[in-house]
């Protein structure tokens, strides 16, 4: 786990500001920071993958009011990177979302940006002298670097409990059914009533030499959109995620290479007509450039207590 928060500089470009720990994959780093080049709207999230690395990026764009930018505004992107193969996405919206709250707490945040060698972008009509003004910077510098420090402890936090036990193959396909152990029942339950709804999405999927089961509570009806496309750059999974715009309940990786190609596996959440969302999603993905094909179904819902089987 490691974060990272970069602003663009408004003479040399996007650049990496802070990053925790210090020593984390450079390479990443230089790739993520290179991301502002693509100008994500304030408050987007959007995810990248690195699967040569293993790793996953979840980023947030920032916007803050300056007093000293051009335009009047700073530019940021904060960033938590995870070598989870399906990163707690939901969980990690709400910390950066809580990390972009404490930086509207204080007006004059923008300062930190201004350390060291930035001070002579300030305009000459700042009022302080050059000490006070260093001071202030440095004041503001070390208040931004606790607020990251803060948010990479708040992205390690999360630690998960496991319920196990051994049954034979010749169970499960007799009676198609797995048997949940209680603690795992009940720890469903209580994160379906936190969530105030009373059905689940299942996913299941090989991964090697093992199969992979996701349980997610949700009240709406899910949709699997898969899509081949060419080229994967930055600027088309932004462009993907603005289309769809609906709530992600799963995936397994933003690309997966095959046969020089790439595969994009999701499933969403649909409140409104799922006829119709899914028309919307498929028309507008389909006028995307490299996007090759695009397919989209409805995921049945089934009663374990009949007979009924889920493709």
């Amino acid at each position: 786990m490691a974060v990272l928060l970069a602003f663009f500089d408004t003479r040399i470009g996007p650049v990496s500001f802070i990053t925790l720990p210090p020593s984390f994959n450079e390479n990443i780093v230089k790739r993520t920071v290179k991301l502002m080049d693509f100008m994500h709207e304030a408050n987007e999230f959007f995810l990248q993958e690195y699967p040569e690395d293993g790793i996953k990026s979840i980023n947030l764009s920032i916007e803050i009011p300056s007093k000293w930018a051009r335009g009047k505004r700073e530019l940021l992107q904060i960033t938590i990177f995870s070598t989870e193969e399906t990163p707690p996405v939901d969980l990690f919206k709400q910390t950066l979302n809580g990390f972009r709250q404490r930086l509207f707490q204080d007006p004059d945040i923008y300062m930190a940006f201004y350390k060291g060698n930035r001070m002579e972008y300030i305009h000459a009509a700042e009022p302080l002298d050059p000490e006070k003004l260093e001071k202030a910077i440095n004041e503001k510098y070390e208040i931004l670097a606790k607020h990251v420090e803060w948010l990479n402890n708040q992205a390690r936090i999360d630690t998960p409990n496991t319920y196990a036990y051994l049954t034979a193959v010749g169970d499960i396909a007799a009676m198609e059914l797995m048997r949940f152990p209680k603690s795992a029942l009940n720890e469903l339950k209580e994160l379906a009533r936190s969530k105030n709804v009373s059905s689940v999405f299942a996913v299941f999927r090989k991964i090697g030499d093992m199969m992979k089961v996701d349980i997610i509570p949700t009240a709406r009806q899910v949709i699997k959109v898969r899509i081949i496309v060419k080229e994967l750059t930055p600027e088309l999974i932004m462009r993907t995620s603005q289309i769809i715009a609906l709530p992600l309940l799963f995936t397994s990786g933003i690309c997966q290479e095959k046969a020089g190609k790439c595969s994009y596996e999701a499933y969403f959440a649909v409140s409104d007509n799922v006829e119709e969302t899914a028309k919307r999603v498929s028309d507008g993905l389909g006028a995307l450039t490299y996007v090759e094909s695009v397919e989209i179904t409805t995921v049945v819902q089934v009663s374990l207590k009949s007979d009924d089987a889920a493709e």
